[in-house]
């Protein structure tokens, strides 16, 4: 449902005797399209536990109702099978409605009312599995919570809406979500001079005394309990027909009871004659029509916008946005509902998202963009710093929660996008639409239902998606610098704040961003896995500046766009200090670090032949320090260095440091591991010509693998291949040469 301005309609109840048996397992679900303004308004609604015992499986409506009047009068026949043994039947009626009689299987029945239910003593009891016929008989001026009437532009009105709660409003009804009708029939008697919208496919209208006229609806969709409905008016009646391909040559009809007005008609008629084309995309995207072998249908009442009533939606205008969001809805809503109050954005998102995509897909019937649509959608969600898509608990009873315009409806949509643009691909994004309303059809479904669907269709998980985007709140204010390290790329760094960062610290996920240039703009698309990340993107010349999502499709801010100038690290300081144990801190500090990818450590004993020895992440932007340990030192002089590696791949390299080592060992031993550590760089630097033997221990000291090998006077080099076949886990490498001198050294396979 769409409300196109503010609807002022609950009235907050006082909770009876009953209260504290309430269960939580319902809410309701109203479709407002803008905010509401003012203080939050609040249902206290409870329902007996007793209503969980059966399952409804029929309804039948037998009603008299006129225009311009709330009074409603006539029978509610209930059919239901009893999933527990029965002592009671009961059922939601508002208790300012009368209660005149009530028969159980055909047999009439004492009763009780309070507390908005009604109370039906059953003896002897039903056992499990036993059908239930409840048939009321009732009267009295429905609320106006439930009910309107009056008088507009010369139609006289009188329509029901029942979302959330207000089905109990005008008829005996059990609100639960998971619990649909199987079929339905509704027949309206009122004054010949109207006619009478409602569910399903008009049977007949049987001519009565008195100047009265019944309408008789039937409807064999399974459909949920806030859907069934009617409209009473003097209506002028208007057909026409969609012919989706998947169903040709046959046609689906469209039944509109508008205001019985020429000059109105007129102006509203294109208008109207694009639904046949909505319902045609919309099976083309979604899946064919659900209600196909009934009708789509509109009913004019003044409700303030539109209620997607299950194959007539009851509409106050006709413009093309709202036909599509009540359209949509017979998928969304209608067809799979959301099994939980929590979980409204599968009504609400996927309705205002289907307005999106048939401007994108239609843009002849609109005279907006989809660019357009899209912004706005993104700056009604960032008009408030914080607020999930998904609904808490503790908001089950709050209507303008529920009924956000900002979140339930726009940020749903937003998000669906987002979802659209992380995957890749239209074929995986409407195929998961079509794979979700085929799983779930004539049924509930909730927002993890959805998300498995998606996952399972697309082979991507999500669960950072939905914890972000759903379950999170606030949106990422993404902040851009770039460099030029070389005539043809570009060095990006990526940083982003979050309105809500207590929350939703850091959004993860794809980005696009376009490269502006006199040259002509390119677009790249970049994984976003955390702050400060760097992209570099080569045949990039002379950029001007940076836009950020420039299609919208992530909710977001654009903070700063920095050029940066890229200028050669500056190398503060560098020194080596020995340690008692013979080991060597090697210590650097470093400014400008904008274009720096990694440093490498290197080692020599003559100052000329270096190798490397370790290496470092550079760690961004700021001025940084850092320092490694080295530990395989000889008798004489070391020399040091570092190597520079910047994300273009260009190579610098530091001045050279030496050190005298304060203690001397025979000989000296490296390990460097190689990624993965299925292999290892053992480096042996020995005084002597000598043999040694090598060997591989575990971390209980564990004999593995031993080898001997002939050393030579200086730097002894090998790739051992054998760490493959071992377990991740510590290990450790011994040397043991002729002179009878040790080293061992304890390395991490990964």
């Amino acid at each position: 449902m769409r409300f196109l301005y503010l609807v002022s309609f609950l009235t907050v109840f006082s909770i009876n005797l009953y209260a504290q048996q309430a269960i939580n397992n319902t809410g309701f679900c109203l479709n407002k399209h803008t905010q509401h303004s003012g203080p939050q308004q609040r249902v206290a609604y409870f329902q007996y536990p007793s209503l969980n015992k059966y399952d409804v499986s029929y309804l039948k409506l037998d009603i008299n109702a006129e225009t311009n009047s709330r009074a409603i009068s006539g029978t509610a026949l209930t059919i239901a099978k009893a999933l527990s043994p029965l002592d009671s039947f009961i059922t939601e009626l508002k208790s300012n409605m009368i209660v005149d009689s009530v028969f159980i299987n055909g047999v009439k029945k004492s009763f009780s009312t309070g507390g908005d239910h009604v109370f039906v003593p059953l003896t002897p009891s039903l056992s499990t599995g036993a059908t239930i016929s409840s048939l009321i008989y009732y009267r009295g001026t429905a609320n106006s919570t439930g009910v309107f009437a009056g008088t507009s532009n010369g139609l006289n009105y009188t329509a029901t809406l029942s979302e959330s709660y207000q089905a109990r409003e005008w008829f005996p009804v059990k609100q639960q979500l998971q619990d649909k009708f199987d079929s339905v029939d509704i027949w309206v008697t009122t004054s010949n001079v109207n006619k009478v919208g409602s569910n399903g496919l008009l049977q007949g209208v049987d001519a009565l005394p008195n100047n009265k006229s019944r309408y008789r609806w039937k409807s064999r969709y399974k459909m949920n309990y806030y859907m069934p409905s009617i409209a009473v008016g003097n209506y002028m009646e208007y057909l026409n027909y969609a012919k989706p391909a998947a169903m040709a040559p046959d046609s689906i009809l469209i039944q509109h009871y508008i205001y019985n007005n020429n000059t109105y008609f007129n102006s509203n008629k294109a208008a109207l004659d694009k639904t046949p084309s909505f319902i045609e995309k919309f099976s083309e995207l979604f899946g064919l029509y659900p209600f196909k072998n009934e009708k789509y249908g509109h009913a004019q009442a003044a409700i303030g916008g539109g209620m997607e009533h299950q194959t007539m939606s009851t509409m106050a205008s006709f413009d093309a946005a709202l036909i599509a969001h009540e359209l949509g809805h017979q998928w969304w809503g209608d067809n799979v509902t959301c099994a939980k109050w929590n979980d409204i954005w599968l009504n609400e998102g996927f309705a205002t998202y289907s307005e999106y995509l048939l401007i994108e897909k239609l843009p002849a019937q609109f005279s907006t963009t989809p660019a357009a649509n899209m912004l706005s959608l993104h700056s009604s969600v960032m008009s408030t710093t914080n607020g999930s898509v998904y609904m808490p608990d503790a908001s089950l009873y709050d209507e303008n929660r529920i009924f956000s315009s900002r979140l339930s409806y726009n940020k749903g949509a937003a998000i669906i996008h987002t979802l659209r643009f992380e995957m890749q691909s239209d074929t995986f994004f409407f195929k998961t639409l079509r794979n979700f309303q085929n799983q779930y059809k004539d049924s509930v479904a909730t927002g993890e239902d959805f998300k498995q669907v998606a996952q399972n269709t697309s082979g991507k998980n999500l669960n950072d998606f939905f914890t972000q985007w759903y379950y999170g709140e606030g949106y990422p204010t993404y902040n851009i610098t770039y460099y030029k390290p070389t005539t043809d790329s570009i060095y990006i760094v990526v940083n982003e704040t979050t309105s809500a960062p207590t929350i939703t610290p850091f959004f993860k996920g794809l980005l696009e961003l376009t490269v502006k240039s006199a040259s002509g703009d390119t677009t790249i698309l970049v994984n976003v896995a955390y702050n400060n990340q760097g992209f570099k993107v080569k045949c990039v010349k002379n950029p001007t500046t940076i836009v950020v999502d420039p299609n919208n499709w992530i909710i977001n801010k654009t903070g700063t766009i920095t050029n940066g100038v890229v200028v050669p690290v500056v190398i503060k300081s560098f020194k080596a200090l020995a340690n008692n144990d013979c080991s060597i801190n090697i210590e650097w500090s470093v400014e400008q670090e904008l274009n720096v990818d990694h440093y490498e450590i290197e080692r020599s004993s003559d100052g000329q032949h270096f190798y490397t020895i370790g290496s470092k992440t550079a760690l961004g932007m700021n001025a940084n320090s850092y320092s490694f340990l080295y530990t395989g030192d000889a008798s004489s002089i070391l020399y040091f260095r570092i190597k520079i590696i910047n994300v273009d791949q260009q190579i610098l390299f530091s001045d050279i440091i030496s050190i005298t080592p304060p203690c001397s060992r025979e000989f000296s031993l490296t390990i460097a591991p190689i990624p993965v550590l299925n292999s290892v760089n053992i480096i042996v630097e020995e005084q002597s010509n000598t043999l040694a033997v090598i060997r591989l221990l575990n971390n209980r000291g564990q004999l593995l693998f031993q080898e001997k090998r002939n050393m030579n006077i200086g730097l002894n080099t090998w790739k051992w291949q054998n760490m493959q076949k071992y377990p991740p886990g510590v290990y450790m490498i011994q040397i043991v040469n002729n002179n009878g001198h040790t080293l061992t050294k304890k390395f991490t396979k990964k």
